[in-house]
């Protein structure tokens, strides 16, 4: 939380050298303006689409979303492709920005594993099922969407720590609150509650390994994590090369995040 609260602090103090002209009023706009993404994620491919044949030119993919979002605030791009919840919460911590109502898309996220794990897939999609039914999914989605998480610290999350049916390896991008995040050593967030949740259920001890969402595909295929868990969304071409859990978030929607006084509602 106190890295994520410096980046913040961080975006607070970059220049905002504004774009002159006529300001946003539709993202039909965005077509011919300067964007950025976060690499690898459907803000990219959906930012990619928009430009068409001038992605090259006026597309720029970050890492981090933080970084992104910086570059917006020095006027070096018009919009950044987001995901909502994380877009809310810039929003909410970092003065001038703001949402363009219209979204872009609407998706839904599920858990990712390597070709052919059927065996993984079918054990989580039977937890999840009773995670819904009993009400367990709905009170993790409540405690970060509707309250106050601030103080929700990583030791307050029973990972199963020394479990005997050995290690459930995770793979996420522990910047994309509020599903994940990094508090100290450790992490906080609804993808990893539901992935504690489920690892305890499946007698095993939740271990989460922290990387860049462009390398979470990889990481399942190749094995260094049973599975990943991100926000992932749900699409024909991931389904390619991986497999998917049920959806456990629907209606999930990419955004244009644009600073505050480029905007006429």
């Amino acid at each position: 939380m106190k890295k994520f609260l410096a980046l913040l602090l961080v975006l607070a103090l970059c220049s905002c050298a504004f774009a002159e002209g006529e300001k946003l009023k539709d993202t039909d706009q965005l077509k011919t303006e300067r964007l950025a993404a976060q690499r690898g994620t459907v803000g990219q491919l959906i930012a990619e689409d928009m430009l068409g044949d001038k992605k090259g030119e006026l597309l720029t993919t970050y890492e981090k979303y933080v970084d992104a979002v910086a570059a917006l605030r020095q006027g070096k791009i018009r919009a950044v492709i987001m995901d909502e919840m994380p877009a809310k919460r810039f929003v909410k911590e970092v003065d001038g920005l703001a949402i363009m109502e219209k979204p872009l898309t609407e998706e839904s996220y599920a858990i990712g594993f390597k070709k052919g794990n059927t065996e993984l897939v079918s054990q989580v999609n039977k937890i999840l099922a009773e995670m819904k039914a009993d009400g367990t999914l709905a009170a993790i989605m409540a405690k970060y969407i509707d309250g106050d998480y601030s103080a929700v610290k990583p030791e307050n999350i029973d990972f199963n720590k020394g479990a005997k049916g050995g290690k459930l390896y995770v793979g996420t991008e522990a910047g994309f609150a509020p599903y994940e995040l990094k508090v100290g050593n450790s992490f906080i967030g609804i993808d990893v509650e539901m992935c504690a949740n489920i690892a305890k259920k499946l007698g095993k001890e939740l271990v989460i390994i922290n990387m860049n969402f462009d390398s979470l595909p990889t990481a399942v295929s190749t094995g260094k994590v049973d599975m990943i868990c991100a926000g992932i969304t749900v699409t024909d071409e991931r389904k390619e090369n991986m497999d998917f859990s049920d959806n456990y978030v629907t209606g999930a929607k990419q955004v244009a995040l644009i600073r505050a006084d480029d905007y006429e509602k």
